[in-house]
């Protein structure tokens, strides 16, 4: 269980830095891309921050169970503290993004990429949170 939730842990934490690398790549460069879920009526980075936000609240959602599940292993007598350097990249993520985001042309756009910004950092806190804490319950055991 001890393993498998430290590997799970990274797994999300990578996967998230990754979608907002990716996201600020896309826009940075104006990439294509293929939306996997496709809403019609949207424009190009409404569907972007679509897509970013359901893949970043499937990690959110599994960081949330990975938590639960270690704390039912191990019962908790320690405080957990949350490391803010590691929310540096989805922060800046959320800055570039927010940029891009008012320069969109209509008001509609303009309002959905910023929320949207502003929702990655946030997700992005329980995500790195969760690895945290499977982290500091299942700290390196010397041998």
């Amino acid at each position: 269980m001890k393993q498998l939730s430290k590997a799970l842990a990274v797994f999300i934490n990578l996967c998230n830095y990754g979608v907002g690398i990716a996201v600020a790549m896309i826009l940075i460069f104006k990439s294509d891309f293929t939306s996997i879920f496709y809403v019609n009526g949207m424009t190009t980075n409404e569907s972007l921050f679509f897509n970013m936000l359901l893949f970043e609240a499937g990690l959110a959602a599994l960081g949330v169970v990975i938590v639960l599940m270690t704390r039912e292993y191990k019962k908790l007598t320690l405080v957990i503290e949350y490391p803010i350097i590691f929310e540096v990249l989805p922060v800046a993520v959320s800055v570039v993004s927010i940029v891009y985001g008012l320069r969109a042309d209509t008001s509609r756009e303009k309002i959905f990429v910023i929320a949207a910004a502003v929702a990655y950092a946030l997700l992005s806190l329980v995500v790195i949170y969760a690895g945290t804490t499977v982290f500091q319950i299942f700290p390196k055991e010397d041998k």
